[in-house]
C-alpha cells in the first residue's frame, strides 16, 4: 500500500476505503518498475522502447543523464536493463540513492539552488564529451526545470525570477515559458550542446503533454520566442529580467528522439478500472483539468450535481494557487478546501499529487461529510485559511491529510469525486 495512513483515513467509512484503494491503483500504475518493464526491453543489443528500436551496435559509448522527481528510480530501471554498457552517468533528483554505474545527486524543488546548478554543470560535462559516434540517454520527469538549470543571469536574479513565477498564479505553461528564455539549457538547448545521438524517456506532468513544456523542454525545439516570455513577465508583473532566444535550428533536433512513456492518462485508466471492479459506475472526465484551485473547486462542485448515486468522476491535471497568505499548503489541499465549503453531504471528495509531495509533506486530503462536521465542532472557518493559503493545516486539524511520501513518479494530479 503506497499510502501509509491508509488503515487510520479509511476507519471513517467504507466509501473512503474504496476511494483510497482507487487511489492507491493510480500511484501503482505510474510506478518506474512498472512503466520500464512494460514498455523497455533489451534483445540482442537492440533496444527496444515502446515500440522504437535502437541498434545499440551503432554506438560507441552510452551516457545516462536526467532530472526530475523520478530521475533517480528510472535511472535505477535503465541501469538494471543496459548494465555494463553504460559508460558513465549522472541524474538529480529531490532524493537520493546509490547506483552502480550512474551517480545520483541530491537537489532542491521547487526552486533552483547553487548546488543544483552545479550537478548540472556535470552533467553538461557529460553531454558535450560525447561525441557523434556515442549515445546520451536522457531521463526526464516533471521538477526537472528546477532541478537542471544554467542560467544566463545571475543565481540571485534567476532565484528570483523563479520565486516570483511560483507564487503568481501562473500556469506551469507561463512558467516554463519564461524559464526558457533565461537559461542556456531549457527550450532545446541541452540538445544544442551535444554531438551524440539523444533518446530523452519522459514522465509527463503536463496538461496535454506538450513536449517543450515538460521540464522546460531541454531536448525539444522550443515554440515559444523571447516576446511569449515578455508578455507574461508584464502579465503577472515581475521584476525586469534580460531574456534570451532558445536554439530555433531544426537541424539541432535531427539526433534527438523524444519519448513519452508515461502520462497522466495512464493513471487515470488503471483508476478507472478499480473504480469499476468496485461496483461504481465511473467516467474521466478530464486529463487536462487546470485553473486557478479555488476557481476549479467551485466548477467541480456544479458538476456534483449531475452525478447518480454509486457514481465516481475523475479528474487528471493542475491546478494554480494565487498565494496572498502566509499559511502552509499545496495545489491539492487548496482545491479540497474549496470544494469542502459547499460540500453536499452525500460527497465524498479527494485531491492527491502524483509525486505525493503537494508542496508539503502530504499528497493531499480526502473530504466528506465527516470532515465538515470535525471542522464545525473545532471552530475552523473555511474562509480564514483560504485567505491565508492555509489549507494544509486546515486538514491536519481535521485528520483527513493522505501521506504517500515521494512516490518516485510524476504525471500531475488525480481528483475523484464520489456520490454516495
Amino acid at each position: 500500500m503506497i499510502i501509509k495512513n491508509f488503515q487510520n483515513l479509511s476507519k471513517k467509512s467504507e466509501i473512503r476505503k474504496d476511494i483510497l484503494k482507487i487511489i492507491n491503483e493510480g500511484l501503482l500504475s505510474i510506478s518506474p518498475s512498472f512503466i520500464f518493464k512494460n514498455k523497455i526491453s533489451l534483445s540482442d543489443n537492440k533496444l527496444k522502447i515502446a515500440g522504437n528500436f535502437f541498434d545499440l551496435d551503432k554506438y560507441k559509448k552510452i551516457y545516462v543523464i536526467g532530472f526530475g522527481k523520478a530521475s533517480s528510480a528510472m535511472a535505477f530501471q535503465i541501469e538494471k536493463i543496459l548494465g555494463k554498457r553504460i559508460k558513465n552517468g549522472l541524474v538529480i533528483d529531490i532524493s537520493q540513492i546509490k547506483l552502480k554505474r550512474i551517480k545520483v545527486r541530491k537537489g532542491t524543488h521547487p526552486l533552483i539552488s547553487r548546488g543544483n546548478i552545479q550537478s548540472s554543470a556535470r552533467i553538461i560535462n557529460i553531454v558535450k564529451q560525447a561525441s557523434d559516434n556515442d549515445l546520451v540517454i536522457c531521463l526526464i520527469s516533471g521538477g526537472g526545470s528546477a532541478l537542471f538549470e544554467k542560467p544566463y543571469n545571475s543565481f540571485t536574479n534567476t532565484l528570483k525570477i523563479n520565486k516570483r513565477l511560483l507564487l503568481s498564479g501562473a500556469s506551469i505553461q507561463e512558467i516554463n515559458i519564461v524559464r526558457k528564455h533565461i537559461s542556456q539549457v531549457k527550450g532545446g538547448g541541452l540538445a544544442g550542446l551535444s554531438k551524440a545521438k539523444i533518446i530523452s524517456l519522459i514522465f509527463s506532468d503536463v496538461i496535454g503533454d506538450d513536449l517543450d513544456i515538460i521540464a522546460s523542454g531541454p531536448t525539444v525545439l522550443d515554440k515559444s520566442t523571447i516576446n511569449d516570455a515578455q508578455k507574461i513577465i508584464k502579465k503577472y508583473k515581475l521584476p525586469k529580467t534580460k531574456l534570451y532566444e532558445t536554439p530555433k535550428n531544426k537541424k539541432i533536433f535531427t539526433k534527438v528522439d523524444n519519448i513519452i512513456l508515461l502520462n497522466n492518462q495512464i493513471a487515470l485508466e488503471a483508476m478507472k478500472k478499480t473504480s469499476e471492479k468496485l461496483g461504481y459506475k465511473t467516467k474521466i472526465i478530464t486529463s487536462r483539468l487546470s485553473g486557478e484551485s479555488k476557481k476549479v473547486g467551485e466548477k467541480i462542485l456544479q458538476l456534483s450535481k449531475k452525478m447518480k448515486k454509486k457514481e465516481i468522476y475523475l479528474f487528471g491535471g493542475e491546478t494554480t494557487v494565487k498565494v496572498s497568505g502566509n499559511g502552509k499548503g499545496g495545489r491539492n489541499t487548496e482545491l479540497a478546501l474549496s470544494f469542502l465549503k459547499k460540500l453536499p453531504r452525500d460527497i465524498t471528495f479527494a485531491s492527491v499529487a502524483s509525486d505525493g509531495v503537494d508542496n508539503t509533506d502530504s499528497a493531499g486530503t480526502i473530504v466528506d461529510e465527516k470532515t465538515k462536521d470535525k471542522a464545525k465542532k473545532i471552530k475552523l472557518n473555511v474562509n480564514e485559511y483560504l485567505k491565508n493559503n492555509d489549507s494544509y493545516n486546515f486538514f491536519k486539524k481535521t485528520g483527513d491529510l493522505i501521506f504517500t511520501g515521494p512516490t518516485d513518479s510524476n504525471v500531475a494530479d488525480f481528483i475523484l469525486m464520489l456520490k454516495q
